[in-house]
């Protein structure tokens, strides 16, 4: 199995700008501290140059660059090393900086004109992709996905929220030409997701009492990452339910939730056959099971490598996936391979 994201490399540039930025912010605070500081009006300004101009820039260089990131991302970068330099000069020093109070209505003109942009940017593509196909989410999907990697990063939020909010009370989503195979109903995955769930929501009023009293300044931010972890599983938890696998005369579509998909040519899957175990790391083999709490059941061989697209705009290559699926004997009659 390979990966288009080659992990280690593509984390580089974000390391890199995270020692550097690191480095400076170091720096500054250093010199902040430094008695003489108050005497020269050439360090605050040092500082504020440092914090809002180097910064960026190394950001520019080592991440957005790399990562091929929209330039409004620097609009994000440049409010964080705002209020990082709002925080680290003194008070008395921050008031002589004239230029420091024209940034925050500057980023945010900048930010609406951005946004203005965009919305008329979703507004084409959701009207071209509801021509080609009148309905509503895929139709969303299409027009957030042109905004890039910014979309993809929307994309998996809304559809978070989507199935957490709305999971309750949608139905599975099978086309009526398609066969459908579900992959939760016999592993225990609902009672597994609950059972999670419910650890979670007592571990998380347990955190949020002892924050609170040893570090009140922490506490809503563990709060809020329990509650979005809460939020995650039960999305998980119905997207799982209402997306089941799905066969149809011409295409193979697997579906893990809202995390992994694949979607290719019936004519591509040139074998499948039951797994009696898991198959072991470093065999080549990619494990789309692991999100259902479950061992896989039933290998798929394709005549080439076949990209399984996830969340964030993630893809994995692989020529041999491992699956679990309620039906997996079933399965494979259906494509008309033996196993």
């Amino acid at each position: 199995m390979t990966s288009s994201l080659r992990l280690p490399g593509r984390l580089g540039p974000l390391l890199l700008f995270g020692l550097l930025a690191a480095l400076v912010v170091g720096v500054e605070h250093v010199i902040v501290h430094r008695a003489e500081f108050g005497q020269y009006p050439a360090l605050p300004l040092g500082v504020a140059v440092d914090l809002l101009v180097v910064v960026p820039t190394l950001f520019y260089f080592s991440v957005a660059r790399p990562y091929r990131l929209p330039l409004s991302s620097l609009v994000g970068v440049g409010g964080a090393c705002l209020a990082l330099a709002s925080w680290l000069i003194p008070a008395p020093q921050l008031q002589s900086l004239r230029v420091l109070h024209l940034l925050p209505p500057l980023l945010e003109a900048v930010t609406l004109c951005l946004t203005a942009a965009k919305g008329r940017r979703l507004v084409r593509a959701y009207r071209a992709a509801y021509a080609h196909e009148p309905h509503f989410w895929p139709s969303v999907r299409a027009a957030v996905q042109s905004l890039g990697a910014v979309g993809q990063l929307l994309l998996t939020e809304l559809n978070l929220l989507r199935y957490a909010g709305l999971g309750w009370w949608a139905t599975p989503e099978t086309p009526t030409h398609a066969t459908a195979f579900s992959g939760h109903r016999e592993s225990g995955f609902a009672a597994l997701v609950a059972t999670a769930t419910l650890v979670l929501t007592v571990e998380t009023a347990c955190v949020h009492l002892l924050a609170q009293h040893w570090c009140p300044s922490l506490a809503p931010w563990l709060l809020f990452l329990d509650i979005y972890g809460v939020v995650l599983l039960v999305a998980h938890l119905h997207a799982v339910r209402l997306r089941p696998a799905l066969l149809t005369p011409t295409e193979l579509h697997l579906r893990i939730g809202f995390v992994w998909e694949l979607a290719v040519p019936r004519t591509e899957l040139v074998a499948a056959r039951i797994l009696p175990e898991a198959p072991a790391a470093g065999s080549g083999v990619l494990n789309l099971a692991k999100l259902l709490f479950a061992t896989p059941n039933l290998l798929l061989t394709f005549a080439e490598p076949v990209v399984v697209a996830g969340p964030y705009g993630m893809r994995r290559t692989a020529r041999h996936v491992a699956v679990y699926l309620d039906q997996p004997r079933q399965f494979i009659a259906a494509v008309g391979l033996s196993s």
